[in-house]
């Protein structure tokens, strides 16, 4: 059946949808493709990945991190400004030469109170500027570690090898947390930072804990986006 003249606006608006989207697949192609050239390529591409992000219209459902000021009927996840530094330390000395690393987070309920209490190192046998993998057999160990002293893990950190103001998890990042949270029950949080140490910490909408820092050192920027200042 071939579309009326009335349908000729609708089906131009649909084409030039499809053409972007098209274009934004490419771009991050470019982006997620094996890196070579190391951190300044990363750079480089990081523009496509952000313009990418833009064009792209399609959004998979429950994938966007949800962030709210306070949630009621959640258990606080106290976070001690030393853990974060600790994370950090580990993941800088991946992110100051362009790749991006992963440290696991685990908690204890101390006195009724869930506290971040451990960083363990990942030693990511793939660690590129666009992407990282934890050595599986490394989580296992902790898990068991954890388990054997009572602590539960809370969340991964990683970083991306970049300076910047601003930090938000990539798609990849959230299809994955979301995964992990499922498993543990929503009990799971994931961080995000920068090589110049601003973070963001990121959950989904299934998520039961309620972050929360404690310590000097850190300075809220806005939401769940944060600076260390130590």
């Amino acid at each position: 059946m071939s579309a009326g003249l009335g349908d000729i606006p609708q089906f131009a608006q649909e084409f030039k949808k499809a053409l972007k989207n098209m274009f934004g697949y490419f771009l991050l192609s470019l982006y997620l493709a094996p890196l070579a050239a190391g951190a300044a390529a990363a750079r480089l591409l990081s523009f496509s990945f952000r313009l990418a992000e833009r064009l792209i219209e399609v959004k998979l459902p429950g994938t966007e991190p949800e962030v709210k000021e306070r949630v009621f009927g959640k258990d606080e996840l106290i976070i001690p400004t030393t853990v974060l530094y600790e994370a950090f330390r580990i993941l800088r000395k991946h992110g100051r030469y362009g790749r991006e690393w992963i440290v696991a987070l685990g908690y204890q309920e101390i006195n009724g109170m869930n506290i971040v209490t451990h960083v363990h190192d990942t030693f990511c046998p793939v660690s590129l500027p666009a992407s990282a993998r934890a050595d599986e057999g490394v989580i296992s160990r902790i898990l068991s570690f954890y388990e054997r002293c009572g602590a539960k893990i809370a969340g991964f950190a990683h970083i991306h090898p970049w300076d910047a103001r601003s930090v938000s998890p990539s798609a990849i990042d959230i299809k994955t947390h979301a995964l992990w949270e499922e498993l543990y029950d929503g009990k799971f949080i994931g961080i995000v930072f920068t090589n110049s140490g601003v973070f963001r910490i990121f959950h989904g909408r299934r998520c039961k804990f309620r972050p929360v820092i404690a310590g000097d050192g850190v300075r809220r920027i806005e939401g769940d986006l944060y600076a260390l200042e130590a």
